[in-house]
């Protein structure tokens, strides 16, 4: 016997106030009796320890507790008896902003994950095991309730040299020299892509490959101490090979949703 939600957005993204529907399905190899079947939207900001920080902040770890962004439970199916085969029960759940606070958006970094979950529950007798299936669902911000000035965001220019490294060139390269310059906007929402163009306009040497590095850079403040974590959570590559000197090359890079986070600031305490 089996319990399985199937949401009928296939990106499992929602704006509130969306509504979150789609069906439960009770897969079953002969008639079950239960107690009903239950479902619960959860969402929550989790603090966790990075493995970098590990022996700095314990203590706030074991102090600070979960905190619930939405808590709902709806019963679905009232206790019955389920035929042998699979049964399909429609749900529908509204995602309503808080009266206090609000649903940020959904996030899973180094040391805050922001979660939202959907449980659905098939409750049985007493010494049963209850069956459980739990999927994740993406919050996102409307794009009309953004801050204006990220929708009429400017590019910023930016050049490359031998002399702008700080890591070891090859010596042919830095007596040769190399420039590459070009511009990226920096400010956007997270559901479009980071656009940009680069140009190369001199090399030494050939150029196998040019890459964009996306870094996540994660702050946390506890009294006196901080602690900040950069890592990479994507690569993509631009160029294949050396490229004509002077050709502009355009910059697309779609941001991994659940791995990038808006700037935002929580006052919990």
């Amino acid at each position: 016997m089996s319990v399985k939600i199937k949401l009928h957005r296939m990106d499992r993204v929602y704006r509130p106030p969306d509504v979150i529907d789609g069906v439960i399905i009770i897969d079953t190899p002969s008639s079950v009796s239960h107690q009903g079947v239950r479902l619960t939207a959860v969402g929550t900001i989790v603090f966790q320890l990075s493995a970098r920080q590990v022996g700095v902040f314990e203590a706030l770890y074991k102090s600070v507790k979960p905190i619930e962004l939405m808590h709902k439970v709806v019963d679905i199916q009232a206790p019955g008896k389920f035929p042998r085969g699979k049964t399909e029960i429609p749900f529908a759940i509204s995602l309503d902003t808080p009266k206090e606070g609000k649903l940020f958006e959904s996030f899973h970094g180094a040391y805050v994950n922001i979660q939202y979950l959907l449980t659905a529950e098939l409750i049985r007798g007493y010494l049963q095991k209850q069956m459980l299936e739990i999927v994740e669902f993406m919050v996102e911000e409307r794009k009309e309730q953004m801050p204006r000035r990220l929708l009429e965001s400017t590019p910023v220019n930016f050049y490359i040299t031998q002399d702008t490294q700080k890591h070891v060139i090859a010596p042919a390269l830095r007596s040769g020299g190399f420039k590459i310059t070009g511009r990226v906007v920096t400010q956007c929402p997270l559901s479009e892509y980071v656009m940009g163009e680069l140009t190369v306009e001199h090399s030494a040497i050939p150029i196998s490959s040019i890459d964009l590095q996306l870094l996540r850079v994660e702050s946390i403040v506890a009294g006196d101490r901080m602690a900040t974590e950069a890592s990479e959570i994507q690569r993509t590559q631009v160029v294949d090979g050396d490229v004509c000197r002077g050709l502009v090359v355009p910059i697309y890079m779609v941001l991994p949703r659940l791995l990038t986070c808006p700037t935002l600031a929580a006052g919990y305490c």
